[in-house]
């Protein structure tokens, strides 16, 4: 046993020690949701905040670490080695078993609950030894899982029964969309009874920016139709390609539109090169680098357009609706659970060019009711996805999965 877990009190003592593990190191909207629930004033203050993860996490995401409520530690630089093993690994020129590794991490930080943040499924092969070890050491952990890959299987048997495992020891899984969790189930070929929802959605901030703008700048219904794809630049899961594509036919060159590509990533040339390809110039089609200015970047839209090939629920697409913006998505994810035929928006019948341009023309033919859709799609995030109830629920969960009866509200 560790010096620092003979060093901490009991339960019923302290904050409930929480720790977040992210396998991966750059910031987006696979992190929003632990990150939005650390940074709330009202958990904060209820929890011992911990976050494991790529050394290199903490500058390019220095938001949740500025008030000191969350303590980092890097997960290649946490700390040596037990001299034995080191020992046992030069003679013997083998590998340290990777959960040895994480039982060395849990030791060192004492957590009483881990939340493993999964930003696909490929991670859980990452997450299995780190299962294990939290199995082996009686410390319960969450999977909160951002996105499900439609057509994700795992590469053998042996990967899918790990993987099965690893969901089936957590104490709770959450998915952010039905149909993620059934992409998961498929994948892993069982139900998961202890599956439930988590909400991908916005703050207060958030909401308050999206009623400034709706109320200064909602959709325009007359001039050119601007617009917008946010996400990164990601064709394999964003579906940018095919967004291109149905723009391309010969109705649409004669309709007076412009659209933003914004959110910046690794294939932004490939991206110019299929907007050159079909003949679109930079007044037609723009691409744009990653701007924390969301607000201006929707209040110069008309219309949000989400032509993904994979979801989890995109929190771009929240965020848009929140400023009063309808949407035309395709059916993946959680888009058609958060976007409602002619309501909210136009939902594509499948992620096909076909589908994707018959969307685009009956959005095209209801421009007039884009104000009154934008305006449905504000209410819509405000009663459904705002952020202060699913905290409270979260924190209900952690507290009853951490010890139940130990943990009185207020310690």
């Amino acid at each position: 046993m560790s010096q620092l877990q003979n060093s901490v009190p009991p339960l019923g003592a302290r904050k409930p020690r929480v720790l977040i593990v992210s396998f991966i190191d750059i910031p987006g909207g696979a992190h929003n949701l632990w990150r939005h629930f650390v940074q709330d004033p009202a958990v904060a203050p209820a929890l011992e905040l911990h976050l494991l993860a790529p050394s290199d996490y903490r500058e390019a995401d220095p938001e949740p670490f500025r008030s000191g409520a969350v303590q980092f530690h890097a997960m290649t630089e946490l700390m040596p080695q037990p001299l034995r093993t080191r020992m046992l690994s030069r003679l013997t020129g083998s590998v340290v078993p990777e959960r040895t590794r994480w039982e060395t991490r849990l030791a060192a930080i004492a957590p009483d609950m881990v939340w493993f943040n999964l930003a696909g499924l490929g991670d859980m092969n990452w997450c299995v030894p780190a299962g294990e070890a939290c199995a082996a050491r009686g410390i319960p952990y969450w999977l909160v899982l951002q996105h499900a890959q439609e057509e994700y299987h795992f590469v053998d048997d042996d990967r899918t029964d790990a993987a099965l495992a690893l969901a089936r020891g957590a104490k709770r899984l959450f998915t952010v969309s039905m149909r993620n969790r059934r992409a998961l189930e498929r994948a892993l070929g069982a139900p998961l009874p202890n599956a439930e929802s988590a909400v991908n959605g916005v703050t207060a901030a958030t909401l308050a920016a999206g009623e400034r703008v709706a109320t200064a700048q909602p959709p325009q219904v007359k001039g050119p139709v601007r617009m917008l794809t946010l996400a990164r630049f990601d064709p394999t899961f964003k579906g940018q390609d095919l967004l291109l594509d149905a723009l391309a036919s010969a109705e649409w060159r004669t309709r007076d539109w412009v659209l933003t590509l914004q959110g910046g990533g690794s294939h932004e040339r490939l991206l110019r090169r299929l907007a050159t390809n079909h003949g679109f110039d930079e007044a037609r089609v723009r691409l744009l680098p990653h701007s924390a200015d969301v607000s201006a970047a929707f209040g110069a839209a008309d219309l949000l357009v989400f032509p993904s090939r994979s979801e989890g629920t995109p929190f771009a697409l929240v965020e848009g609706m929140a400023h009063g913006r309808p949407a035309v998505v395709t059916p993946v994810g959680g888009n058609d659970e958060v976007v409602e035929e002619g309501k909210t928006g136009w939902v594509a019948a499948a992620v096909t060019v076909e589908a994707i341009r018959a969307a685009l023309s009956r959005a095209w033919v209801a421009r007039a009711a884009w104000p009154a859709a934008g305006y449905a799609a504000r209410e819509r995030i405000a009663s459904q996805y705002a952020l202060g109830a699913p905290h409270q629920r979260l924190l209900s969960a952690l507290r009853a999965d951490i010890g139940g009866e130990l943990l009185v509200e207020g310690r």
